[in-house]
């Protein structure tokens, strides 16, 4: 997955323009993009801690699928009916809601927001690639448990929770202060 690297690599990630004139109200309501994520990371974090007591002995692979469904986000997946599953639906919505309802608000700002944005765009493009094969892994492993399949789910988890941090590191540095001073809803 070396694709998710490059694409990954901030020294080719446009830079939003500053914002001048950026209020704290205005910066604080950009501030709850970062708030979103922790839910997110959180969620994951769970999950690691799952696919460590496996990896320990501790537990089988068929709890990783219990703990996975009983988190919160999952229910909006049923919900929704997203394409992927498990943990990382939450994931999925929150990046339909970006591209569907966020982005174009942002796309009407600078040609340096715009870039932003669209780089954001093919960055969820490569994570929704990696959330479908995590989602076949998973699949796997609780249908054929082992060592083999239970490696190449943790080598996918992990590639995942590397290029989430990432992308949400970017994107909250990149959109805080055009998300509050063009006042777009969250």
């Amino acid at each position: 997955m070396t694709f998710t690297i490059d694409l990954l690599d901030d020294r080719t990630r446009p830079k939003a323009p500053k914002v001048e004139g950026v209020t704290p109200a205005q910066r604080a309501h950009g501030k709850r993009l970062a708030m979103i994520h922790n839910l997110h990371l959180q969620q994951m974090a769970e999950v690691r801690r799952v696919m460590e007591r496996i990896a320990a002995g501790e537990e089988s692979v068929a709890s990783l699928g219990d703990a996975v469904s009983s988190l919160q986000m999952a229910h909006n997946y049923r919900q929704f009916g997203a394409l992927c599953g498990r943990e990382c639906v939450a994931l999925t919505f929150h990046h339909t809601s970006e591209d569907q309802l966020v982005f174009p608000a942002l796309e009407r700002g600078s040609e340096g927001l715009r870039k932003v944005v669209e780089r954001l765009r093919a960055e969820h493009d490569i994570i929704h690639q990696i959330l479908v094969q995590y989602e076949a892994a998973a699949l796997e492993a609780m249908e054929a448990p082992g060592p083999e399949t239970f490696a190449a789910l943790r080598e996918l988890f992990e590639t995942l929770d590397r290029v989430v941090k990432s992308h949400f590191g970017y994107e909250q540095e990149e959109l805080e202060e055009a998300l509050g001073y063009m006042n777009v809803p969250l």
